[in-house]
């Protein structure tokens, strides 16, 4: 009878590992949508009207500039020389297309923009040597109001050529584009009292190297209504933006294959009311909101990324990070995924807070990823993945906040978390993970540069982290975690505890111990 009662109970043990088998499988079919940052390509369209006109057929005119110059026929304008108090206005047919080539040029106008495009199909904007364009403070009733750029075209706008561009927008937007906006190539310094480039339908960058100090946005793209259109998208070049709002901004998607940027923004620092998607680049920012915000989805394959000061670091309805070198320092979550539109986190409070939404995911799949946050380090109002890659989180030291933090639950499937921060309202790395992993209340807060380590019974340090801040919890998943085995826990290289991994989780300390405590009597 006592063999049948053991047999019994060992079919009904293998029934209950199978049951959590399926959920595991189920789970990681949730989170197996592993999306590239090249799913924003679908998203946008690209006009390259550019490369499709062939300059040959036209005629090329040499002008050395003195006074304001009208353009009313297509073809190639060669300008050289100044104009002191005017501009280069061009009134062309529908299908009219021009290529200005600037080659050392100086524009001035007091009363009005450099240059303005009126009409025609494209307008191509050739840089040699060294050119200086400024407009006026204020535009003289000859201009109509939608005219509020140094450089302003409704037709297609490209830039090109290996010369140098130093704009000044006393009015408002250093570049304006009604249609689409395209750099092939250059160097540009853009100081503008507004936005610094503005493409209506988009703006697209092949490469170039990009000084901006703007008012508002450095780069936007605001059409809301066509379908393709108001993106940013950018293969490469070298970026310096000092933004007194949004750094990058976009209606609908910004795409970024490569690039170096160095973003200082009042406000978001990149922002998406559609998709961000990043296949690689060197970042460094600091903003006063947003590190980078995506709307809908954020998506991020590769690149080096450091947000040394934010509000939020990332934030999208839905976060997907495959790859790259990713760190952040926020005031509030370093990463939140939430649902629902972003607005600016200065001169409020709750900044970026959206409600509970259990369609929001945030999934890391590879990467390296730091997190130093004061409000939540990794927050999905969702469910929140952890398929891969490398994470470290110093969260918080308040107890209204955790390092991890997942409305519908966490679930661990590959790679090494390290989540340490005050325990008041301390998340595991969940039941339903199919990496072992332990959730560990100390006894007392562990001050700041703290080194916990976690041993095998080998003596082989499995789990290593020193602490940004004071904490007294940490989370911890790796596959080097093995049922049945014995860990210990060394403080500073001092013995603390050890424990033995009995389940997916496994709990070391009392829970209910210190959960107020701060070194020196904080609080």
């Amino acid at each position: 009878m006592a063999t049948q009662k053991k047999f019994d109970f060992k079919i009904f043990a293998l029934i209950g590992v199978v049951v959590v088998a399926v959920i595991a499988a189920i789970i990681v079919n949730l989170s197996s949508e592993n999306y590239s940052a090249t799913k924003v390509e679908g998203t946008i369209s690209t006009d390259n009207g550019d490369l499709k006109i062939n300059w040959d057929r036209y005629e090329t005119f040499n002008i050395e500039l003195e006074d304001s110059l009208v353009i009313s026929k297509s073809g190639t304008y060669h300008l050289t020389g100044t104009i002191e108090n005017g501009y280069i206005a061009i009134k062309l047919d529908s299908d009219g297309v021009v290529r200005l080539v600037l080659d050392n040029v100086t524009i001035t106008n007091f009363n009005g923009p450099a240059i303005a495009c009126y009409s025609g199909d494209d307008l191509v904007i050739e840089l040699v040597g060294e050119n200086q364009l400024s407009d006026g403070a204020s535009y003289s009733a000859d201009f109509d109001e939608d005219v509020a750029g140094a450089i302003y075209s409704k037709a297609d706008l490209t830039f090109q050529g290996e010369g140098s561009l130093n704009l000044v927008a006393n009015y408002q937007d250093g570049i304006v584009g009604k249609d689409d906006v395209k750099f092939n190539s250059g160097t540009y310094l853009i100081t503008a009292n507004d936005d610094g480039i503005r493409g209506k339908d988009s703006v697209y960058i092949v490469d170039g190297d990009f000084t901006i100090n703007s008012v508002a946005d450095a780069i936007k793209s605001t059409n809301e209504t066509d379908p393709g259109k108001g993106f940013i998208m950018v293969e490469k070049g070298n970026f310096n933006i000092v933004a007194s709002a949004k750094g990058i901004k976009a209606t609908n998607s910004i795409l970024i294959y490569s690039g170096n940027f160095m973003i200082d923004s009042y406000d978001d620092a990149i922002h998406s009311n559609n998709y961000v998607g990043i296949i690689d680049g060197d970042f460094t920012i600091k903003s006063g909101d947003d590190g980078i915000h995506a709307d809908k989805e954020l998506i991020i394959d590769g690149g080096n990324i450091k947000i040394n000061q934010s509000y939020e670091g990332l934030e999208a309805q839905a976060i997907t990070i495959n790859g790259g070198d990713i760190s952040v320092i926020a005031s509030d979550d370093g990463m939140n995924a939430g649902g629902g539109a972003d607005s600016s986190a200065n001169n409020r409070q709750g900044a970026g807070a959206f409600d509970a939404d259990t369609s929001c995911v945030l999934a890391i799949n590879g990467g390296k990823v730091y997190v130093n946050a004061s409000g939540d380090g990794i927050d999905s109002n969702g469910y929140l993945y952890f398929n891969g890659g490398t994470v470290t989180v110093d969260g918080p030291t308040n107890n209204g906040n955790g390092a991890l933090d997942a409305g519908a639950g966490i679930v661990m499937n590959g790679g090494t978390v390290v989540a340490v921060g005050a325990s008041g309202m301390a998340e595991t790395l969940g039941n339903n993970s199919t990496v072992y992993n332990v959730s560990i209340y100390f006894s007392s807060a562990q001050a700041a540069k703290t080194t916990i380590e976690i041993k095998d019974s080998s003596d082989k340090t499995v789990i290593s982290h020193t602490s940004a801040k004071i904490f007294n919890h940490m989370s911890a998943g790796t596959s080097s975690f093995v049922p049945g085995e014995t860990y210990t826990v060394y403080v500073n290289g001092t013995k603390y505890q050890s424990f033995t991994i009995s389940s997916i989780v496994t709990t070391v300390g009392n829970t209910n111990l210190n959960q107020n405590n701060r070194p020196g009597g904080m609080r």
